[in-house]
């Protein structure tokens, strides 16, 4: 259930997009025994009705929507938090390996299975406990980002994440899922007030922190130990949210700035207001955006500036009058040079178009990474300079979400180039140079766990495998810890 995507991956992936990630493709070592014998799957059928072995349609747990394929043992799908509890107690006992999965909708390979069996949660849809005073819901695993906006946009809420794919309830959570709207709502972890999740200690442990409370200060916090760490510890059965208000006016706009070090103060303006997105695209991707989408490129302003997309939210009705003062303002200071304002599906659409654009052009490698907002200008001058110094014929490809620091860098590279040692000069530069991550919203799976054993210092590394060893002695939950 790892690896959910933000919007940038998943229109890659929704084109066809194929290709590995930067960091190379690794598989992750687990301790489990490999596929489970006859008598133990009559056993695991006792348990699970639903069960899937090879000769049913195993492909949409093999494969994930970019292309990343594998081989599944076998497929269970349990209807219950208990019956989630008895499938790990089997696969203790048994030495089987298991694979969480969601909507299987990840970028890094974490939920797609190597010869392992798929524990899928896509059949937990009991749970949808929703309370509009308090504005929390409880909510089984088997969820739909989608199901779950549906249901609420009658009383007035949402669950305000922003991605371009619809995943369930659990990937959402153990893969922290992030997206366009972090700066104004949070990710997942800001809106999950609790969770329920069943463990592979043996002893069919399953702990329930389900309790909607925005207020729990009694020690250790241990839902935390499932919200962002891709189903290594438990499986993650349901969780309690945090809902926003719909807004009751929006508005976005995109800005020409001929300075990208303004930016950063740009945002801030923008930030003490009602910003709930802020997009960036460099000047060679709204190139890009012009020569195979010149109907949208319209729609930004003209030029050769950096282009930034902001988009407002407001409990009024004056978001786009609010949106347009503060535009004025950052004009008479001279930091924009020009603006178009109109409705955000139809200003989002340039933005999106990208990585359909992206998509085609091949060979390329891929980094999701961030820095603070304020170090994006920084790091891009220094890292171009070093890269198109030792490979000339590498031209960067600069977008994301500058206002939460987020930034997807495309290097199409030459054949012939030396891959690996390109992306250890952009993650050295990222993590060791600028304190930024190497994996800023896609989380951690086979695609990218060189990364994860390079970057992550050791005692962090140990303490991982520490709590993985408590959490789940036998390995049956596969893992990078």
């Amino acid at each position: 259930m790892s690896g959910e995507r933000d919007g940038d991956a998943v229109r890659d992936a929704q084109a066809g997009r194929a290709d590995h990630a930067a960091t190379g493709r690794t598989t992750g070592g687990r301790t489990a025994a490999g596929p489970p014998s006859a008598e133990a799957l009559s056993e695991l059928r006792a348990i699970d009705h639903g069960l899937l072995v090879p000769g049913d349609d195993l492909a949409r747990y093999e494969e994930s929507p970019n292309g990343l394929r594998g081989q599944a043992a076998f497929v269970t799908r349990p209807t219950s938090p208990d019956a989630v509890g008895r499938v790990l107690d089997w696969a203790h006992r048994n030495r089987v390996s298991l694979v969480p999965q969601g909507a299987n909708s990840g970028l890094v390979g974490a939920a797609v299975p190597d010869g392992c069996g798929v524990l899928t949660t896509e059949r937990l849809r009991t749970r949808f406990e929703l309370d509009t005073a308090a504005r929390t819901l409880v909510v089984d695993a088997g969820f739909h980002l989608s199901e779950i906006n549906e249901r609420l946009a009658p009383h007035g809420l949402h669950l305000p994440i922003e991605v371009g794919s619809d995943p369930m309830v659990g990937g959402m959570v153990s893969s922290n899922t992030a997206g366009s709207y972090t700066i104004g709502y949070g990710d997942v972890r800001r809106r999950v007030l609790g969770v329920q999740a069943a463990l592979p200690d043996g002893n069919g442990t399953l702990i329930d922190l389900l309790g909607p409370l925005r207020k729990r200060n009694e020690g250790l916090d241990l839902r935390h130990m499932f919200i962002g760490t891709g189903g290594s510890f438990g499986v993650v059965t349901a969780a309690s949210f945090d809902l926003a208000p719909l807004p009751r006016s929006r508005a976005a706009a995109w800005l020409a700035v001929p300075d990208e070090r303004r930016i950063p103060a740009i945002v801030a303006l923008f930030d003490a207001d009602a910003l709930v997105a802020c997009e960036w695209l460099a000047p060679p991707v709204a190139e890009l955006l012009g020569t195979h989408r010149p109907d949208l490129l319209q729609r930004l302003p003209a030029g050769d500036d950096h282009r930034v997309l902001v988009e407002y939210a407001t409990a009024d009705e004056h978001a786009e009058r609010r949106l347009v003062t503060a535009l004025a303002e950052l004009a008479e200071r001279g930091w924009v040079t020009d603006a178009t304002v109109g409705p955000p599906d139809r200003m989002w659409e340039a933005r999106h178009a990208v990585p359909e654009i992206t998509h085609r052009m091949h060979p390329m490698l891929r980094f999701d990474i961030s820095v603070s907002r304020t170090g994006i200008s920084a790091l891009r001058t220094g890292l171009t300079a070093r890269l198109t110094e030792q490979w000339p014929g590498i031209k960067p490809l600069e977008l994301g979400h500058y206002g939460d620091g987020g930034l997807h860098l495309l290097l199409p590279v030459p054949a012939k180039t030396d891959t690996a040692a390109v992306t250890r000069t952009v993650l050295d530069t990222v993590v060791r140079e600028h304190h930024g991550s190497f994996s800023a919203e896609h989380g951690i799976g086979p695609n990218n766990l060189d990364a994860y054993l390079t970057y992550v210092p050791e005692p962090v590394r140990a303490a991982a495998k520490a709590l993985k060893q408590h959490f789940d002695p036998h390995g049956v939950l596969r893992s990078t810890a």
